[in-house]
Formats: C-alpha cells, structure tokens, sequence
C-alpha cells in the first residue's frame, strides 16, 4: 500500500480494508492524499473489489446486481462535464474517477436491508462531494450542484436505456 493510502498490484485484497476504513472514517484526510494521477489500477481495483462484496451481499439478500461499474465510469464523465463546463473545475476523467470510485466505499453495505443501504448511499454521495471539491478545487456548493445534477443526469440515462427511446 503506498504512502496516500492506495493500494496497488497484488495487494489488492490486504490493502482494501485499510483503504475502505480511511475513506470511511477520514475523507477529508484521504482525499487530500489522494494522488490525481498515476492510472486507474489501484481506484478501479478498489471499485471492483467494493462492487464485488456489495454484489455478494445483493445475491444473498436475493436482490440482484445493478451496475456499479459502469455507473461508475458513466457518473464519472457526467461529473466532468458539469463540473468543468458548469462550474469551472479544473480535474479532468482521471482525478474524477479516482474520486468516483474511493467515494464508493460505502457501497459495501448497501446491500444492508432496513434504510442501513440508503444510508450508505447517501454516505457516498457525501465522500464523492468531499473529494470533488478537492480534485475541482470547489467550494461545498459547486461540489453538491455538480453531484446533484450528475446525479440527475445519469438516472436519466439508465432511465431512458430502460425504456427505450420511444417507450413512455
């Protein structure tokens, strides 16, 4: 595990819970380590990692899978545009995604049943606005509008990919 608190190569599964317990525990902290370059191995391995004990704990509780990668990559981008085109900021997709994906720590109980999983959404919600004002160099309010209609525009998506395009 390095220094900022990532983890890399084949210490995936001995890093993540320390990893998991800083972005937890201390976001402001781990997001001001946070390195905003240096690839997407060691976020998406988190990502995958948090993805995977969630989806275990989905198939358990008999609820399916949803697509927290792909939604990853797709708020990731939306985060982006609006942040840049909206607002100003200055990160681009790399620094984004890292963000995107360590913010998904609390993913791991969302499968957790009686409001324990909305908690832990909305605790990802949270972390994902601690770390773009961070990567963005926003105040609190660019940084909650940029989730906010990130948010927005990414349920309109799987929304509308749902339907169909002609469909109501």
């Amino acid at each position: 595990m390095s220094s900022t608190g990532e983890f890399e190569g084949a210490a995936v599964l001995e890093g993540f819970p320390n990893t998991w317990k800083r972005v937890m525990t201390d976001p402001r902290g781990f997001f001001a380590d946070m390195p905003e370059v240096g690839g997407l191995q060691a976020p998406l391995a988190f990502l995958g990692v948090s993805a995977v004990i969630s989806a275990a704990g989905h198939l358990v509780m008999g609820w399916g899978l949803g697509g927290q990668v792909l939604g990853a990559f797709v708020s990731a981008a939306l985060y982006v545009l609006v942040a840049q085109h909206l607002f100003g900021g200055r990160a681009g997709f790399e620094a984004t995604f890292r963000v995107v994906a360590y913010a998904a720590a609390p993913m791991v109980l969302s499968w957790l049943p009686w409001r324990l999983g909305v908690l832990a959404v909305l605790y990802g919600a949270y972390l994902t606005i601690i770390g773009l004002e961070r990567v963005h160099a926003f105040d609190a309010t660019r940084a909650v509008l940029t989730v906010v209609i990130g948010l927005g525009a990414t349920w309109l998506l799987f929304a509308a990919r749902r339907r169909g395009p002609f469909l109501p």
